[in-house]
């Protein structure tokens, strides 16, 4: 994937499924936090069995440290295990993020409910609309909904850390 790096006040951080650091993001947000960035959003955290299978899945509030239980384990396994509410936690969080002025928003998501015009997808317009710059990871399997809803206005980073911290710093320069 080309890395093309752009003044735009947000971006799409697009992983595939053989992506080698899916922990990117959480370094990028890091290393913002430690700059003294004030940084919101949300970032997600898979959990294991003893296994090593993914047993539920945690939205972590990327200000607070929250860690917010959005899938668990059902009963039925036709059932998906998420919890709805616990979705709508995250949505607060992102709009806590929007009316604190927060200066960087992250979403490690752009799911099939966003791409169904649902889940996040107000909170993360919002964001664009409040000027607010914001960095949300997409698969590449759903990068072309993400530019039609975008309207192709964003910028398309490579999923790694020197890529937001260009973009970051591109948008920062004193940063």
């Amino acid at each position: 994937m080309n890395n093309v790096q752009t003044q735009a006040p947000f971006a799409a951080a697009v992983y595939r499924p053989d992506t080698d650091d899916r922990m990117a993001l959480l370094k990028f947000v890091e290393r913002q936090k430690s700059n003294g960035v004030r940084i919101g959003g949300v970032l997600q955290q898979a959990l294991f069995n003893p296994a090593g299978e993914i047993s539920g899945l945690d939205a972590i509030d990327v200000y607070t440290g929250q860690r917010i239980p959005i899938s668990r384990p059902q009963q039925n396994p036709d059932d998906c295990g998420l919890d709805v509410a616990a979705l709508a936690e995250t949505t607060g969080v992102i709009r806590q993020a929007i009316d604190d002025r927060l200066d960087l928003v992250v979403i490690e998501k752009f799911g099939e409910l966003e791409q169904d015009g649902k889940g996040l997808i107000d909170e993360i317009f919002q964001t664009i609309a409040a000027g607010i710059p914001l960095l949300i990871a997409v698969p590449e399997a759903a990068l072309p909904v993400w530019l039609e809803r975008s309207g192709e206005l964003g910028g398309i980073l490579s999923f790694d850390e020197d890529s937001f911290q260009q973009w970051w710093l591109g948008l920062n320069p004193d940063a």
